[in-house]
């Protein structure tokens, strides 16, 4: 476990030193006067909205707005760039502000507040993933989701890619998006996917860390490893995770498979996903299972209408829940 030892000043001194690097290697390349601020690239502004309607037999039904989210990214300096994230929806309502440094294409640092390295799932954008809803496991049990941070934390990271293989690990804070850590360790995480043919793609992520709601409640350990896969070949999609979880002393663990086709190439899609997700593996009958049927009609690039069919089952097979979720987004 990682504690606040010489080892772990080291570490955080070794980000520092590269930081400063990096800013002076900025600064060495430009001649006599100092760099406006917007130097480089003109910066851009995005965001997307998302309105929700369930009905459903357990629960109530209603509308709800899901996401409201601005984003305003660009380039600082040659080789830094920032990115701030805000969701008018959240409270609060900062989600990403970060400062790249890039190296290479091989070996960049990200500084800030950002998403941890850690399932396909987790680190796709709520505005691209295929379900209007993540799978159980990678809301229960990726780092930042299980804690209700958006799948964010605070910390830094080095990442980067070859021709097939793409990496990311670094440190955190571990207690979630816009808090102060709440005790003396620091968790880290790590992503690394290969790309053996352009259509296919495995992983592997880590985590390994403690986490305590408050400075005033003793932390507990909090460890995650995760196995995902992906294949995307013309209209057809596969993907699928596994994810294996460790809080204190009870082990979790979920996996789903999902499947998808474009009934109509780039505007129609339809969706299959099963998942499982268990709490506690020493009592097999806490198991609960779904089903999403679903299909996506996208209207433009970030804009698009989804219905989703959820069907919920307990660990003996029966159905205890069923959804009918229309979700739509509007995005820029």
């Amino acid at each position: 476990m990682i504690k606040t030892t010489e080892k772990m000043r080291f570490a955080w001194s070794a980000f520092a030193a590269i930081f400063l690097l990096c800013a002076s290697g900025s600064s060495a390349q430009e001649t006599k006067e100092a760099p406006a601020l917007t130097a480089g690239k003109a910066f851009k502004l995005s965001g997307y909205s998302q309105f929700l309607y369930t009905a459903q037999d357990s629960g109530l039904d209603g509308f709800s707005v899901r996401r409201m989210r601005l984003t305003l990214s660009g380039e600082l300096l040659k080789n830094v760039r920032t990115k701030l994230q805000a969701d008018a929806v959240k409270s609060p309502i900062l989600l990403d502000g970060l400062v790249e440094f890039t190296f290479y294409e091989a070996a960049s640092l990200r500084v800030g507040q950002f998403k941890v390295p850690f399932s396909l799932e987790s680190t796709t954008s709520s505005a691209d993933i295929e379900t209007i809803n993540r799978s159980q496991p990678v809301l229960k049990l990726s780092p930042g989701q299980d804690i209700g941070a958006s799948g964010r934390d605070i910390g830094a990271v080095v990442f980067g890619k070859t021709s097939i293989l793409e990496y990311a690990v670094g440190l955190f804070n571990g207690a979630g998006i816009n808090k102060a850590d709440t005790n003396e360790q620091k968790d880290w995480a790590g992503r690394i996917v290969v790309h053996p043919a352009s259509f296919l793609a495995f992983g592997v992520s880590v985590y390994d860390g403690h986490y305590s709601p408050s400075s005033s409640v003793q932390a507990e350990k909090r460890d995650r490893a995760g196995l995902e896969m992906a294949v995307l070949t013309g209209p057809v999609s596969l993907k699928g995770e596994y994810i294996r979880a460790s809080d204190g002393s009870i082990l979790k663990e979920g996996w789903y498979l999902q499947g998808g086709y474009f009934l109509m190439p780039k505007k129609l899609q339809g969706v299959i996903k099963v998942d499982s997700f268990n709490p506690d593996t020493s009592a097999d009958s806490s198991r609960v299972g779904q089903w999403t049927f679903g299909l996506n009609w996208l209207l433009a690039d970030k804009t698009k209408l989804m219905v989703n069919l959820e069907v919920y089952k307990d660990a003996s097979g029966k159905t205890t829940n069923t959804a009918l979720l229309t979700h739509f987004q509007a995005g820029f």
